[in-house]
């Protein structure tokens, strides 16, 4: 997913998402053509980061619904807080990626800290993440949702997926499905 994040990424493509189908199209006999074609309704050119889009796919693939992609948040007055990594709307909540180095720069820090306040002040839910919450993606999905339940206590939230294709995501070799109807969840 992350790499064809990458090759479509909005600031920078390298091609389109058409093009992308047009190649794995004409590839059906290639080895590896049947996850590519898998691959090409996940993707998604907002993404910036593999962090991103290991996110982003498994929020789809748990149930959780699409969420939103360095989404510009502004406040009731349509002034600017915030850009967010990730938010999913329905629920209240924004998940933030925080590599190395958030935690080793100061300034950087601080600006976190400042932005976490700010995003919470527009009635969110912020969760900040790392490297060690994308180990167990199905732990990670089920602390989504209860922090969805904090955020929505009166809202119907959505039932998590129990699919293999939610536990692929941690293995970055396979590409999950989205899930369908009732089938497989729990």
């Amino acid at each position: 997913m992350a790499v064809g994040d990458y090759l479509i990424a909005r600031r920078s493509p390298l091609t389109t998402s058409e093009d992308l189908r047009k190649a794995a199209t004409a590839a059906t006999s290639r080895r590896g053509a049947r996850t590519i074609q898998a691959a090409l309704p996940l993707l998604s050119e907002r993404s910036e980061s593999r962090p991103e889009s290991r996110l982003r796919v498994l929020m789809v693939c748990a149930g959780l619904g699409e969420p939103r992609v360095n989404y510009v948040v502004t406040n009731r007055f349509g002034e600017f807080v915030a850009r967010t990594d990730l938010e999913l709307p329905d629920l209240g909540i924004v998940l933030e990626y925080q590599g190395d180095y958030h935690r080793t720069n100061r300034l950087q820090w601080r600006a976190d800290m400042s932005r976490r306040s700010k995003l919470e002040a527009t009635v969110r839910r912020v969760m900040e993440l790392n490297a060690d919450d994308l180990g167990d993606p199905l732990e990670l999905a089920h602390r989504i949702l209860a922090l969805a339940k904090i955020a929505r206590p009166n809202a119907e939230l959505p039932r998590l997926a129990l699919t293999r294709a939610l536990r692929a995501t941690n293995r970055g070799n396979s590409v999950p499905e989205r899930p369908r109807g009732e089938r497989g969840r729990w």
